[in-house]
């Protein structure tokens, strides 16, 4: 430990108020900046007296002695919000791969229609206006019976303000969105499929990616599209060329570009490599078609090299995987808990990336892709050397709620996701996770049933129906609560979570000091944050009220 007194230029008190912009006003009234070695760290300490001048102090620090603590009790959540993760740690470059978010803007779901012409206007802004076929969700799914809608479909204030524009024509091409058919026989279906129709002049199609495709300059990138010529009595498709290019977003300056080759009549998939001659944070990548034709594109992505090495997919940009590693969180928290309405169920996003079908997170406002997964997020726990804490589907969320006499599809999918993760290699589910390159089970030992689901309509049948089929067949799992069940139900824990104001957030400090021994439960406080406050509001605290 190191003690100074502020005198000008201290650097170590410098550094604290760089790190706290509050501590700033201690230099003018005297401040010690103390300095733990051990931790690597300056913290600035206000202890002048009325007058302004700093008393004679001696801090003594003994790291010897201290609280134990559990092995868990910091650690990190990950969910689906203003694209932290299509766009954002998963590594795909090219946004709304398999077009379903331009289906679902263009109401394609809710029409009877089995191809929808795209109208040029539908690209003149920076977010896709929705169709009026756009409606609520449809409910008419049988294990849907009786689903209960129950709050407003307004968006949250944190939300997107729709669903972000990234295809775009290229001269006079014309799109047409088709209902999909699966790729292979007995294979899921997506959304939809384009159908691209060129003249003599030719054209294609250009994606924008996530506000901008960042290539750098002597990088190498995977293209993948799965295309299908689709000629017809006045265009025959003969010499069907096209060319894909990483270009500027102009087009006029191209930094790699390569022939997808191999098109027939059924889906063809093809991978080229790119290689970027420049560094452009807003390139873009456009598939150009030669002359007149007409072919059908139902999957375009683009990963980095380094991410499609080996066998298995290595999902996350490297970059961002590393600030989550520097965190060093114990549990990593991924919640998956889609609408009940939108009728997802977590096996959806199993599978080979280009299978899966996608949805609209009618939450925060935008088309997931269901890259990240179950597959996925336990690479990522893995990766973070994590205790993995899955958040199921429950069949309640924001907006709605599914009665206990028709949960039970939920459930089996919450038990099927276990079997999947830890089953052995020889059970139904564990051989699908063999089958998409990990034969070792990974470990599961908590389980979230539901998000700030408590006071809902069905939870607590809904929490039962669940706790009592996993804690049946799993009895090693710690089960987790939306709320204290008090003499409800079970549960090993309950969830806690605040987002509120600074001054909130400070006054209730001690809200856990108090608590009676809750003996076999246990507190999970898995979020927590300011919100209601503009940065830099202060906090009448005592320690800075000088300050303010």
């Amino acid at each position: 430990m190191a003690i100074c007194r502020p005198r000008p230029g201290c650097k170590q008190c410098r550094g604290a108020a760089t790190m706290n912009r509050r501590s700033a006003a201690c230099f003018k009234q005297g401040c010690l900046a103390i300095t733990l070695l051990a931790l690597g760290q300056a913290r600035c300490v206000n202890i002048a007296d009325p007058d302004g001048l700093p008393p004679a102090a001696k801090i003594t620090f003994d790291l010897s002695k201290g609280h134990a603590m559990a092995e868990h009790l910091w650690g990190i959540f990950f969910e689906e919000i203003s694209h932290a993760g299509d766009g954002g740690l998963y590594a795909e470059m090219i946004s709304d791969r398999s077009f379903g978010g331009l289906a679902y803007a263009l109401g394609q779901s809710n029409s009877e229609a089995t191809h929808l012409a795209v109208p040029a206007s539908f690209f003149e802004h920076e977010y896709l206006p929705f169709s009026p076929a756009v409606g609520s969700p449809n409910l008419t799914n049988a294990h849907l019976l009786g689903t209960q809608r129950w709050a407003s479909d307004a968006p949250s204030k944190y939300s997107l303000q729709g669903q972000p524009r990234s295809w775009l024509p290229v001269g006079k091409t014309a799109l047409t969105l088709v209902q999909q058919q699966p790729i292979s026989a007995g294979g899921r279906s997506s959304t939809a499929y384009i159908k691209i129709s060129t003249d003599a002049s030719g054209g294609g199609l250009t994606n924008t990616g996530y506000w901008g495709i960042p290539v750098q300059k002597g990088h190498e990138y995977q293209l993948a599209v799965v295309v299908q010529s689709q000629p017809s009595e006045d265009v025959t498709n003969k010499e069907l060329h096209v060319n894909a290019k990483l270009e500027s977003e102009t087009g006029k300056e191209v930094y790699a570009s390569a022939d997808i080759g191999d098109i027939s009549s059924s889906w063809s998939h093809s991978k080229v490599m790119l290689t970027s001659n420049a560094t452009d944070a807003k390139a873009q990548l456009t598939l150009y078609v030669k002359g007149e034709a007409d072919l059908a594109v139902r999957l375009v992505s683009l990963f980095p090299a380094e991410n499609v090495k080996g066998a298995v997919l290595q999902p996350f940009r490297p970059d961002l995987l590393q600030y989550l590693k520097d965190l060093r969180p114990r549990f990593d928290t991924p919640k998956h808990f889609w609408l009940p309405s939108d009728a997802v169920s977590g096996f959806l996003c199993f599978g080979s990336f280009w299978e899966r079908p996608g949805h609209y997170n009618s939450v925060w406002n935008y088309w997931s892709t269901d890259g990240m997964g179950v597959f996925e997020y336990f690479q990522l726990a893995e990766a973070l050397d994590a205790e993995p804490v899955w958040v199921i589907n429950n069949g309640i969320a924001h907006e709605d709620s599914i009665p206990a006499a028709h949960i039970w599809p939920f459930v089996q999918d919450a038990l099927d996701l276990i079997e999947f993760v830890s089953g052995a290699v020889e059970s139904e589910w564990g051989s699908l996770r063999n089958h998409m390159g990990r034969s070792k089970p990974w470990h599961l030992n908590y389980f979230a049933i539901g998000n700030e689901d408590c006071g809902k309509p069905w939870y607590v049948e809904n929490y039962i129906a669940f706790f009592t089929a996993i804690r049946s067949k799993y009895p090693h799992m710690r089960l987790i609560s939306n709320c204290d069940m008090a003499d409800h139900a079970p549960t090993d824990f309950f969830d806690w979570h605040m987002y509120t104001d600074s001054q909130n957030m400070f006054d209730r400090r001690h809200d856990f000091d108090n608590i009676p021994n809750l003996q076999d439960k246990q507190i999970f406080a898995s979020e927590f944050g300011v919100v209601s406050d503009p940065p830099g509001t202060p906090i009448p605290f005592p320690g800075n009220a000088r300050e303010l």
